[in-house]
């Protein structure tokens, strides 16, 4: 006898059967979901992983170039095209290129390689900058790329034109800022002789640095900043007519690769030099250094000493006592802590004559006016390099006023970590300047001396910019690493 299932048996067997494949649906889903998080865990790991190792790769392109770029500086017999570099045709004039391993590639695990390949832009500069190009290649055909950039800048207390701890402050319709290198033609090669600025060997590196954070740090207004600004956190501000950035750039424009907001200086306190060989007391009269019957030092540096230089109309000059003596270097060093310099009158001034040099250790306030300072000639071209002049302002606490007028040229070194040095011309002014804060007032031309970089001696560079390019744009834009 035959028994058969009801309907409502079957009906629940049909459900407990539906219920079963959706809890198997269920399982099997999850099964893949964890599959397919798992695989994508282990991708981002992965990524992560190559991104560090072409970082890392991006790191050591830098370091390499950055050695050899120093190396040359303590060791002039380097040699970078035999120590891997490509330098000369088909690389431009001054650049370096390299890829590391010279040949093959660097082995990471499971079969993933690397390379780098580093450019060095203007590696005989002042302002090296280099890129480092990290390709990283996954076994089944990915890459993953790094592109880093560094601006490289020498460690001397003159290394840019216009340094402040507070703020730099252009007021005037045509100031500019620019550069030229005296003592090296465009190509890196020495020059056969010191020149001076003129419009045939201008170049756009000019450079002004505050390490203020306030937004007011560097205020271009409406001058002209053919090359570098860099403040400690804020971008600097432009004018309708003001501009950072190569020759070329339009007003009111910054050029991003020309701006910085990370720079840093060390404002070291002065001390000025112990020798002295005569003590002048007051200088308030015109007076020639040397004078007849002064002996220099045995370093052969003349060394004087004063209360303080205060006159009006009257000339002090640094000159030659008979057409054949050699150059002489004069050192004063004042003790009036007050006011230290205070020269004034229409004709006023320091003149110091062509080849030689003068330096001026000041503790109390400076203030120059007359015919200002004359040093070496009456235009940029015939005056002393910025070197034979030189201010170094002692004074360790509160302000330093440190006001120069003149017109005509003004050519030389101002270093006062307590200084507010006011500038006021409508000529050229060349050299550098480092000070608590700086003010240009009218025309004035700010030409900086490359060659300042190198002075007091071989100083290394060191990472003034750093910044990854990751835009297609950037990347683009550095159309030479195409090799």
């Amino acid at each position: 006898m035959k028994q058969h299932l009801s309907s409502a048996s079957a009906r629940q067997q049909g459900s407990v059967l539906i219920v079963a494949m959706i809890f198997s649906a269920i399982i099997g889903i999850s099964l893949v979901s964890y599959m397919q998080l798992g695989r994508t865990s282990l991708k981002i790991s992965n990524n992560a992983l190559y991104n560090n190792a072409a970082m890392n790769l991006a790191e050591n392109g830098l370091e390499e170039a950055m050695y050899a770029i120093n190396k040359r500086i303590s060791d002039p017999s380097y040699s970078w095209s035999t120590n891997g570099w490509t330098v000369g045709s088909p690389v431009p004039a001054g650049d370096a290129r390299r890829k590391l391993p010279s040949s093959g590639t660097y082995n990471f695990d499971q079969g993933v390689t690397g390379t780098v390949r580093v450019y060095v832009y203007g590696y005989t500069g002042v302002a090296p900058r280099i890129v480092s190009r990290a390709t990283v290649t996954l076994p089944g055909g990915g890459t993953v790329e790094k592109w880093v950039e560094v601006q490289l800048r020498k460690t001397s207390k003159f290394a840019n034109g216009l340094v402040a701890k507070d703020s730099i402050v252009f007021k005037g319709n045509n100031a500019s800022v620019d550069s030229w290198h005296s003592k090296k033609n465009n190509d890196g090669t020495p020059r056969g002789s010191p020149v001076g600025y003129s419009a045939g060997v201008r170049k756009d590196n000019g450079s002004v640095g505050s390490v203020s954070i306030d937004a007011d740090a560097i205020l271009v207004q409406n001058a002209d900043i053919w090359g570098y600004a860099a403040t400690g956190g804020a971008m600097p501000s432009v004018g309708a007519q003001g501009l950072v950035g190569p020759f070329g750039t339009p007003p009111n424009t910054i050029n991003p690769d020309r701006v910085s907001t990370d720079f840093s200086a060390s404002f070291d306190a002065v001390t000025p030099p112990v020798t002295t060989n005569y003590v002048l007391g007051g200088i308030t009269n015109n007076l020639n250094l040397p004078r007849a019957g002064d002996v220099p030092h045995t370093d052969g540096v003349y060394y004087y000493e004063a209360t303080a230089i205060s006159f009006n109309n009257k000339v002090l000059a640094v000159q030659k006592r008979a057409v054949a003596e050699a150059s002489p270097k004069v050192v004063i060093k004042l003790t009036n802590t007050t006011s230290s310099i205070n020269i004034g009158g229409g004709s006023g001034e320091i003149r110091i004559e062509t080849g030689a040099n003068l330096e001026i250790y000041a503790p109390g306030d400076i203030k120059i006016a007359g015919n200002g300072i004359m040093n070496g000639g009456t235009t940029s071209g015939a005056a002393n390099l910025p070197e034979n002049f030189q201010i170094w302002g002692t004074k360790t606490t509160g302000v330093q006023s440190i006001d120069i007028k003149g017109n005509g040229v003004l050519s030389g070194l101002v270093y006062a970590p307590q200084g507010s040095v006011f500038i006021n011309g409508n000529g050229d002014v060349l050299g550098s300047v480092v000070a608590n804060d700086i003010t240009l007032v009218g025309n004035a031309a700010f030409h900086y001396d490359e060659s300042l970089a190198d002075f007091g001696g071989n100083n290394p560079f060191r990472i003034s910019l750093w910044r990854e390019i990751t835009s297609a744009a950037g990347r683009s834009a550095i159309t030479v690493l195409g090799w």
